[in-house]
């Protein structure tokens, strides 16, 4: 079972940088595609979570950026394969973007705490697009992104970090906006914990209590002061809206626990330790016990 590669990239293939973010990003350009690297902060584990990520994506059969193991110069992260065709037409239209368009005062540079980014007005938004796109389709795949995020313990799924990728119109074609993959899970599995608290929460057998804690990008409700645990989001979201949620569930259920431990194990050693291995396989796991009480 070899490991993940870790891709070096060339000085020369760097191109411009990129803006969104809190973290260093540029994209560069391998073998005629574009890639986006991140760079990992220290002591983080922003680069391997990504990976993992996108592997338990894939896993899922949800639809997710490619994302590789990379190092650039001397930095260590991760690079995100570019999934927007600009030469055929194509665009990506952020979340905030769209919630903007459609959900009065609405504030779209607002990231941190913007209570208005609930699971109610993202559902009004994306029904107002109902000429422009299949709208079931679209909150389907975005309820696979959120229970992505309850899986994995994705705590930065804000109105930037989702989106829709926007088609150039042909004859006859009125839908044009379809959902873009899922991106940016960095925030994730326990991804900025130090080896010896992971060691600890897992012998004390506090890993479900380190994921209640998490706080999301999404806000069950706009009086709520932080946004909703990705768990427990999923817990109401799937209730509320079971036509959109139960198929992602599913496939929760039908994943193949030892294919999951292999996507740990895979990460190289000078990337992940054992001790984050072993802790961000309990939480995904303890994760998808619960999820499955969904489906009784």
């Amino acid at each position: 079972m070899p490991n993940y590669p870790i891709i070096s990239i060339p000085l020369e293939a760097r191109e411009d940088t990129e803006q969104l973010g809190s973290k260093p990003k540029f994209w560069v350009l391998l073998d005629g595609q574009r890639w986006l690297f991140k760079e990992a902060r220290p002591n983080t584990g922003e680069d391997w979570a990504e990976k993992a990520a996108a592997e338990i994506a894939h896993a899922l059969h949800i639809n997710a950026a490619k994302v590789e193991l990379a190092e650039y110069n001397g930095k260590v992260g991760c690079i995100s394969c570019n999934f927007v065709d600009v030469d055929a037409g194509e665009a990506l239209v952020h979340g905030n973007e769209i919630m903007a368009w459609s959900v009065t005062g609405y504030d779209k540079e607002k990231i941190f705490r913007q209570a208005d980014h609930t699971l109610e007005n993202i559902q009004l938004a994306i029904r107002a697009l109902a000429g422009f796109a299949d709208t079931d389709a679209v909150l389907t795949e975005l309820a696979g992104y959120m229970v992505l995020d309850a899986l994995i313990g994705n705590t930065d799924r804000h109105h930037e970090n989702w989106g829709l990728r926007a088609h150039s119109p042909v004859v006859h074609q009125t839908r044009v906006l379809s959902a873009a993959p899922s991106f940016d899970h960095a925030s994730s599995l326990g991804r900025e914990l130090l080896d010896a608290k992971r060691a600890e929460l897992l012998k004390n057998q506090q890993v479900a209590r380190y994921i209640s804690k998490g706080r999301g990008g999404i806000f069950r409700d706009p009086d709520q002061p932080h946004g909703e645990n990705p768990l427990r989001l999923v817990q109401v979201a799937a209730r509320a809206y079971p036509s959109y949620f139960s198929s992602a569930i599913a496939r929760v259920a039908a994943l193949d626990v030892q294919m999951l431990h292999r996507i740990f194990q895979r990460l190289p050693a000078e990337r992940a330790s054992d001790t984050a291995k072993r802790f961000a396989e309990a939480m995904v796991l303890d994760a998808r016990t619960t999820l499955l009480d969904l489906l009784k």
